[in-house]
Parts: structure tokens; C-alpha cells; sequence
């Protein structure tokens, strides 16, 4: 008999560790944010015309339920940035000005 698949902080987890990836892989995105920062992982999915809808809803949930806490943590360690990803590959970063760097 399987056992309980992972939870959502531990889908949460894995999408940050793919987020650090992406960094060693990709100096452009490297470079692009800030020196020391708080990350946000969003599971997303895009749908036609600009729609979206949430990839894993339990994931996302708990990553929006997270934010404040998020928030607080960058008034002392670093901006809030945020890894949109789309079926588990990063698709997108948006970095504290507000400005979005495609990964794809």
C-alpha cells in the first residue's frame, strides 16, 4: 500500500529547490536579483487569454497563507521576491520593483 503522497510545504520545498537551480544555471537570472532576498514559490498554470488558475491549489494556498510572514522576514533579511512556476518548471521571477524575468 502507497503512503501519503508529499504535502504541500514539502511540493513547496521542492519548487524552491528548483528555483536554486535556476540560479546556478542561469547567470542572467543570477544577476537579476537582489544580493540577499525572501523567496515566494507560486505553482501557476496559464490558460488561454491571459487567464491563470492555481497549478496546486493546496500548495498555493499555503504559499499565499505564508506571505505575511514572508513580508515581515524581508523588512530583515531582503526584498520579497517571487518564482511563478507552471507545472513544476519555473516559468517566471518578479523581482521586488515589480519587474518579471521570463525563464522560458
Amino acid at each position: 500500500m502507497k503512503g501519503p503522497g508529499p504535502t504541500p510545504q514539502d511540493r513547496l520545498f521542492a519548487l524552491q529547490g528548483r528555483f536554486g537551480e535556476a540560479l546556478l544555471e542561469e547567470p542572467r537570472l543570477a544577476e537579476a536579483v537582489p544580493e540577499r532576498f525572501v523567496l515566494m514559490v507560486l505553482p501557476l498554470v496559464a490558460l488561454p487569454e491571459g487567464q491563470t488558475r492555481l497549478d496546486d491549489p493546496e500548495a498555493a494556498r499555503l504559499a499565499m497563507e505564508s506571505l505575511p510572514h514572508l513580508q515581515g522576514w524581508s523588512r530583515e533579511e531582503g526584498p520579497l521576491v517571487q518564482a511563478l512556476f507552471q507545472g513544476g518548471e519555473l516559468v517566471a521571477v518578479v523581482l521586488p520593483q515589480g519587474r518579471v524575468i521570463p525563464t522560458i
